[in-house]
């Protein structure tokens, strides 16, 4: 390796004008050898190189030379290149014998990098002087720059960004374009002074990781920027170079304009940069990676990174080092969401769609996993939502790892990341069917160890896989034996797993293909130690395991209820305090009174409860069919039930002659039955079959058959079988068949109606006439007597001979026996005069 110091002056050609570089002292170049004698190379061999960057007059460049080394130039102070490009303080012409005097130190191609500062720190100084030569030697070594101390620190360069905020990210995504193409194109500054140039070229190198920074060449300042070879080229405003031309700033070079000029449009987003901008503006500067491969790394940014502390360099900033000539490493913090601030929408989005990529293409570790993660977990609101694909990402990763790939996939240690529904969604399809199927190769175990296996398959939302249909109905079916060992189990997993959803699926399989078997069963679950899980889940069990439970409870001590009692209490718990379907009445008449009727007192209670009508659609009202023969009242009610249950084919004969005589009853009364030879029949024929016992019931039937056979034409009920009715009625019809005319509103009808209507009058007395045969009961002799003298005897003072002509008339029609009629007309004029 070989480290040189070498002095030149710049000379113009008389008769080209060009300038070219000639050692100031020929024979004697201040240089130090860092190699023996035979290795020192001949500045012949690299002089034309050297000419062709020193010819450039920049102010400071530094370059790579072909074989490999580096080449660091530096004007002299007071001698360097004036803005736009004019030399010293004369008319640009040099005269013969003068010339700017240009300080190089080669490195060779071996020559180890820059140690404790960058060759930009060497901007302007002191070391650089003629006569700094000896004080130079003696404090040069390898990989040390002729410079005593940095230039440029980070509070300058902090200091520097944001007075050109809005230009530091554009900058430093040009910078990584650079390394990521080598033969990408040149950066080109335009500033109004070389000062500024050397500021953007230290905040590359301070935003670059050492192995970048040795390889980053750049010129301060040059007049003719097409000539200068560097990556970094600094020039004024007047240097040759048109920036009005599309095809230079678009196509040739990156052309960033601080004087105000045209430059090339932006690049594409960057993330490292737009952080590492954001890192300088926000005052917290950037530690780049120690390794070159993560030079560009997100994820060192975030956290403050780390990189080698060499004490005083720029690398670090004054105060950060772990000691003088020491290289150590600074720790690396956990990022957090307070390492975001100042990032905000696209920017964002794109940092956290770097980092996803990152993770997706394998290409980070699991130290950086870790940490990845333990970002993702801190975060809210927008920086959350911008971290989604990442957290997605990490998920993924961590259970599609070799390692995992046997395992059931755990997502119950990732609830804390930003995972949208949508995320959730998406790992659920891609990993429930592996969790299922790992889930139902463990059912073959005993049911204790079912809970892990269990509590990741849910976690996963294996919903309609087999494993978790197969787990489900045996831990029901367990259930479902209260008597054996399995139904403590599968309490006990139920309760380590602690999913309630779950649970309350479970607990609705009690209730599949339901049977009385299975209602004795959850009653004995009820009862059993198990009931006390029970009770604490029976909020989220359907109404039939609630209706169990509390039947079970309610029946034992201290309440002891049955029968009409507990089915009251338990209707309070249905929906509504009301039985209003059959599945719900079913289900209560079971749990009550199983396959026994109710108590016959019990009976009318229940069915106005339940509303006849549910009862017989429950096909229950066999159940209660001594409502029909003993009620409490004859209602509508009754009647309805009545109604309902005649069409019961398997109704007893008795209760379904009962049932039809008083719904006919009823139909005569309301007028849906005319009363007529066919329906007098059937009542007659009714009451030979069945003898209602029951008063209410004879009561309720007499009152209607009273009112309709007295609303009824006597015509019609002058038949055989209308008038066997009334011979034979017990004191219930014939009370309201009597009440009915001795009305005072029936009777002035009938006093103004019946002088004009003689078949009417003369039925009237038909059905009432006196009768001493056998069959006609007393009581009806007493009616029928009081009706003549009460009802029929005042139409008498209206009839003229006219109309007792008429209906002599219709006695002798009909063969009834006018000479009683006769008879009975003259008594009651005789008692009347």
């Amino acid at each position: 390796m070989a480290i040189r110091r070498l002095s030149y002056r710049l000379v113009q050609e008389p008769d080209t004008g060009a300038v070219r570089p000639i050692p100031a002292e020929p024979r004697e170049t201040h240089h130090r050898e860092s190699l023996p004698e035979p290795h020192q190379e001949p500045v012949g061999e690299f002089s034309a190189a050297v000419e062709r960057i020193i010819g450039g007059c920049s102010e400071l460049s530094y370059s790579l030379l072909p074989d490999g080394g580096r080449l660091l130039c530096a004007a002299l102070p007071g001698q360097r290149v004036e803005g736009g490009g004019q030399r010293g303080e004369g008319d640009g012409q040099l005269a013969e014998g003068e010339g700017q005097r240009v300080e190089a130190l080669h490195l060779g191609a071996d020559t180890p990098g820059p140690g404790p500062v960058w060759p930009i720190d060497t901007w302007r100084s002191a070391a650089w002087a003629p006569d700094a030569g000896e004080t130079l030697a003696a404090g040069f070594v390898e990989s040390e720059l002729p410079v005593p101390k940095a230039h440029f620190d980070r509070e300058r360069l902090v200091e520097f960004a944001r007075a050109r905020a809005d230009r530091v990210a554009p900058f430093l995504t040009d910078v990584r374009r650079l390394f990521d193409d080598p033969a990408g194109r040149q950066i080109v500054l335009v500033e109004e002074d070389p000062e500024t140039v050397a500021h953007w070229i230290a905040l590359a190198c301070a935003s670059l990781p050492d192995a970048y920074v040795s390889a980053l060449t750049f010129t301060t300042w040059t007049a003719d920027p097409h000539g200068a070879p560097q990556q970094i080229i600094g020039t004024g405003p007047a240097a040759g170079f048109d920036r009005t031309d599309e095809a230079t700033v678009t196509y040739l070079y990156r052309v960033h304009d601080g004087t105000g000029g045209p430059q090339s449009p932006p690049a594409a987003f960057d993330a490292w940069a737009r952080l590492t901008a954001e890192r300088w503006l926000s005052g917290n500067p950037p530690r780049p990676a120690a390794r070159a491969e993560d030079a560009f790394a997100l994820l060192p940014l975030l956290s403050g990174g780390s990189r080698p502390s060499p004490g005083t360099g720029p690398g670090t900033g004054p105060g950060t080092g772990t000691g003088t000539g020491d290289v150590g490493e600074v720790a690396v913090g956990a990022p957090s969401g307070a390492d975001l601030a100042g990032l905000g929408g696209d920017c964002l989005r794109a940092v956290f769609d770097a980092l996803t990529r990152s993770v997706e293409r394998d290409e980070t570790d699991s130290r950086t996993l870790d940490a990845l993660e333990g970002l993702c977990r801190g975060l809210e609101g927008e920086q959350a939502f911008a971290a989604q694909p990442l957290a997605l990402a990490l998920v993924k990763r961590h259970l599609d790892a070799p390692r995992a790939r046997d395992t059931l996939p755990d997502l119950t240690a990732f609830e804390g990341l930003p995972l949208g529904q949508e995320a959730w969604r998406q790992l659920r399809e891609e990993y429930g069917d592996r969790a299922d199927a790992a889930l139902r190769r463990r059912l073959r175990d005993p049911i204790p160890t079912w809970t892990e296996p269990l509590r990741l398959a849910l976690a996963v939302g294996a919903d309609g896989g087999p494993g978790l249909a197969e787990a489900m109905d045996r831990l029901a079916g367990s259930l479902l034996r209260p008597d054996r060992r399995d139904c403590a189990h599968a309490v006990q997993v139920l309760e380590e797993v602690g999913h309630l959803p779950f649970t309350h699926r479970v607990l609705r399989l009690l209730i599949v293909d339901f049977t009385d078997r299975k209602l004795d069963r959850l009653r004995e679950l009820a009862r059993s130690p198990q009931g006390d899980w029970l009770r604490r889940h029976i909020d989220g069990a359907p109404l039939t395991i609630r209706l169990a439970e509390a039947a079970a409870r309610w029946s034992g001590s201290p309440d002891r209820l049955h029968g009409a009692d507990l089915f009251e209490r338990l209707t309070a718990l249905v929906p509504g305090g009301r039985v209003k379907d059959v599945t719900t009445l079913r289900l209560l008449w079971h749990i009550v009174w199983r396959n026994t009727p109710p108590d016959r007192a019990e009976q009318s209670w229940i069915a106005r409860t339940c509303t006849p009508r549910l009862i017989v659609e429950a096909d229950l009202g066999r159940r209660i069919t001594g409502w029909i023969s003993h009620p409490d009242h004859c209602d509508a009610e009754l009647v309805a039930f009545a109604r309902d249950m005649r069409q019961d084919g398997l109704l007893g004969a008795a209760e379904r002659h009962t049932a039809d005589l008083l719904v006919t009853a009823q139909d005569l009364a309301d007028g849906r039955l005319r009363v007529d030879r066919t329906a007098l029949k059937h009542l007659d024929e009714l009451f030979r079959k069945v003898a209602p016992k029951s008063q209410v019931l004879r009561q309720g039937i007499g009152e209607r058959l009273g009112r309709a056979l007295a609303r009824a034409n006597p015509l019609d009920v002058c038949d055989p079988h209308g008038l066997r009715l009334l011979f034979t009625a017990g004191p219930e019809l014939l009370g309201s068949y009597r009440a009915y005319f001795l009305d005072e509103t029936t009777r002035d009808r009938l006093l103004r109606e019946l002088p004009h209507n003689a078949a009417e009058l003369a039925a009237y007395f038909h059905v009432w006439r006196p009768r001493r045969r056998h069959g006609v009961s007393e009581e009806w002799r007493r009616t029928a007597a009081e009706l003549l003298d009460e009802v029929l005897a005042p139409v008498l003072a209206r009839l003229d001979d006219h109309h007792l002509g008429r209906v002599a008339t219709v006695f002798q029609r009909e063969g009834q026996d006018l000479q009683e009629w006769t008879a009975w007309r003259h008594r009651i004029k005789q008692r009347d005069e």
